[in-house]
């Protein structure tokens, strides 16, 4: 498929980022239509009608600007021309937003602090309905790191492992400042604290652990490559906000902290990290139902990890690159694959049962399993089959699952779908009330699909009162 083709397709999946840079401006569809008219004949290039409708299209999906349309409207939002013709539409937009930085930075461990800084500082920015990368985009992101990764490992083969590192730093001190060390302290610490409390204040934490530590690494540039250690615990902070990130649906911010947990773990020369965050990632493209990107990421960390130096430890990355996999099967219609697919991530998860999984992957049982195969379902557009594997969510009389409360909270949600879907209600309510609660104030971007199902249902008390809630 020709490039302009296939971004223009995968854009109209989600928000058009013109729609989203329109209203940023502040402008309505016929206004917006004037000023490119203007500005098209103020940059000599002839009259061009004003219609609003033709605005519409564009942002719809529908069709394409012509070149000379796309250089006024470069113009207004002050996008080179040259950037114009390098990338095609709508990519090129990305840059009018700003939003392009994380994505344009060096694999170099020395852009690291720059990394972390971006993706924490920009959190509050106003959030659009996209991601980063898309089409292209997004395969040019897996390939850049794979390239990168593969050169991180041919310069350090011997590097020591992140568990390795950590223990001798949980043994005494080492040789990092104090501050340092205190800073590594409290970010171990909210990695336990996201498995048995609420996400409300989990972003914030982190996000202040990572500034001191990324400020560490401005002035002591030198702890870059002092050991994979500090690198690898703040591309675990860094993927704990990129989880909430996306929960919340704040997708540009999500995208930022997983490229951001990206660079620190390749700049650590940890591939089984690197492999995690880059599947996690992959994750966020699914909830778009942008499967063939999410391909992209999946198939970069396949090839990575089926390299001989590198050496999978933890067999909780095999069920969940396994699981992902099912849902791209999912999403493209393919049941029998998407049944192998979760069958290989049970396999890979029961060769090693009692091994330690890494604490950015909340994978601790077959049940994990069973709730994503709920999901490729419930994408598969199949609710029936799907409500009976929410059963571990949804039941008193199954053991407590052992999921972080944002993560537990994400499958309730699911399982709150799929009720809504198959007519129950009262049971969609309360699952989506049951995971506002264990999220702790933090307003899901899942929820507000239940909540508009929901309203069909507004007279029944339960789910009256789970509508007016906040």
């Amino acid at each position: 498929m020709h490039r302009e083709e296939r971004s223009t397709a995968t854009s109209t999946r989600h928000r058009h980022p013109l729609a989203a840079l329109r209203t940023k401006a502040g402008y309505t569809h016929s206004e917006y239509a004037r000023l490119i008219a203007t500005t098209h004949a103020e940059l000599g290039f002839g009259h061009m009608a004003a219609r609003r409708e033709k605005v519409s299209r564009w942002e719809a999906g529908r069709a394409v600007p012509e070149r000379t349309a796309q250089l006024a409207i470069a113009h207004i939002h002050a996008v080179p021309e040259e950037e114009v013709s390098r990338l095609v539409w709508p990519d090129w937009l990305y840059l009018a937003h700003g939003d392009a930085r994380q994505l344009e930075l060096p694999w170099k461990a020395s852009v690291v602090p720059e990394a972390i800084l971006d993706a924490v500082a920009t959190r509050q920015q106003t959030q659009q309905g996209y991601l980063l990368a898309t089409g292209w985009a997004a395969k040019s992101l897996a390939d850049n790191w794979l390239d990168a990764m593969t050169e991180a490992l041919a310069k350090s083969p011997e590097r020591p492992s992140h568990r390795a590192w950590l223990q001798r730093w949980e043994s005494g001190p080492g040789a990092e400042p104090g501050s340092v060390l205190q800073a590594c302290t409290r970010l171990r610490t909210l990695h336990v604290f996201a498995h048995r409390f609420t996400a409300g204040w989990l972003v914030t934490a982190s996000e202040e652990e990572l500034r001191h530590l990324a400020d560490h690494f401005v002035t002591a540039p030198d702890m870059l490559s002092s050991g994979p250690g500090l690198l690898v615990l703040a591309a675990e902070g860094l993927t704990l906000c990129g989880f909430i990130a996306r929960l919340q649906g704040e997708h540009v911010s999500a995208q930022r902290y997983y490229v951001a947990a990206l660079r620190c773990a390749t700049a650590a020369g940890d591939a089984e990290t690197a492999a995690a965050v880059i599947t996690l990632h992959a994750a966020q493209y699914l909830d778009l139902h942008l499967h063939t990107e999410a391909t992209e990421l999946l198939t970069a960390a396949r090839t990575l990890l089926s390299r001989r130096r590198v050496a999978v430890r933890d067999p909780a990355l095999a069920a969940l690159l396994h699981a992902q996999t099912a849902r791209v099967h999912a999403q493209r219609g393919d049941d029998l694959s998407r049944k192998r697919a979760l069958l290989e991530g049970r396999l890979a998860l029961s060769a090693d049962p009692h091994a330690d999984s890494m604490p950015i992957l909340p994978i601790r049982s077959d049940n994990w399993l069973q709730l994503m195969d709920g999901v490729s379902l419930l994408e598969m557009g199949q609710p029936d089959r799907a409500i009976k594997c929410f059963e571990p969510v949804l039941s008193e009389h199954i053991p407590e699952l052992k999921l972080p409360p944002s993560v537990r909270s994400l499958y309730l949600l699911r399982a709150a779908e799929t009720q809504v879907a198959l007519g129950d209600a009262t049971g969609g309510a309360e699952s989506a009330a049951q995971a506002a609660t264990l999220l702790g104030g933090v307003r899901a971007a899942a929820s507000d699909r239940v909540r508009l199902a929901l309203r069909a249902y507004s007279h029944l008390p339960e789910v009256r009162m789970l509508l007016s809630t906040e």
